[in-house]
């Protein structure tokens, strides 16, 4: 267990860093210092390495969920709380090797769509409880925003990877959230959670910028 954790460990750094096609077997075994054999042992190729890497990112996706819906919030929150959750993730290599993966079709025939297909299930059910608490607009459809939330987080880390190799990731979702918020999100509602410091207040120290009067992330909001 020792040798294929370290090996899955090696893995995530490289896909992390790079496409599946750039991804080298001899720069895992490199990082993973296990013999050529001890890899062939445990993976019959690169490609099941890979799938073994986001076998990793799904277990993973799915602590987040439990642990953000154990917090006891309302279903807008605790979809913010989720976002949260993803940027602490990131700081390691296992989501963002997934992401990768899973972006280049490698996710495995097990798992057709994933990680949307989760991600899109798993909004809609938060809306959908935001909707019954009545603190989302009525005229605001629970799966379809699920389905914007999900475009939108999959189309920043695709642009934030691509221009700063995701250093301003968590300024386009706090961006991304507070606009989408805004937007869907019943007066009360939303003067409590400006109060609280909106988004910004969530991602915590993964925002570097931000306005301090405590109104969230976006400025004049």
């Amino acid at each position: 267990m020792a040798t294929r954790g370290a090996i899955l460990a090696a893995a995530a750094e490289e896909f992390a860093s790079g496409s599946y096609h750039e991804a080298s077997l001899s720069r895992i075994l490199e990082r993973s210092k296990v013999t050529k054999g001890a890899l062939y042992f445990h993976f019959v190729s690169k490609e099941s390495i890979a799938l073994a890497v986001v076998d990793e990112m799904e277990v993973l996706c799915r602590a987040m969920v439990e642990r953000a819906d154990g917090l006891g919030l309302d279903g807008l929150r605790t979809a913010a709380q989720i976002a949260r959750e993803m940027q602490d993730a990131l700081e390691g290599p296992v989501v963002r090797a997934g992401q990768r993966l899973c972006a280049e079709g490698f996710a495995g025939p097990q798992r057709p769509g994933w990680p949307f297909r989760f991600w899109e299930e798993t909004f809609t059910g938060l809306f959908e409880r935001a909707a019954v608490a009545e603190i989302l607009l009525p005229s605001v459809d629970p799966s379809s925003l699920a389905r914007t939330i999900v475009d939108m987080s999959g189309g920043a880390f695709a642009a934030s990877l691509a221009i700063t190799e995701l250093t301003d990731l968590a300024q386009r979702v706090c961006e991304n959230w507070e606009l989408v918020l805004g937007a869907v999100a019943v007066p009360a509602w939303l003067a409590a959670w400006r109060a609280d410091g909106g988004m910004r207040a969530v991602l915590g120290p993964h925002v570097v910028l931000g306005v301090a009067d405590g109104r969230g992330w976006v400025p004049g909001v």
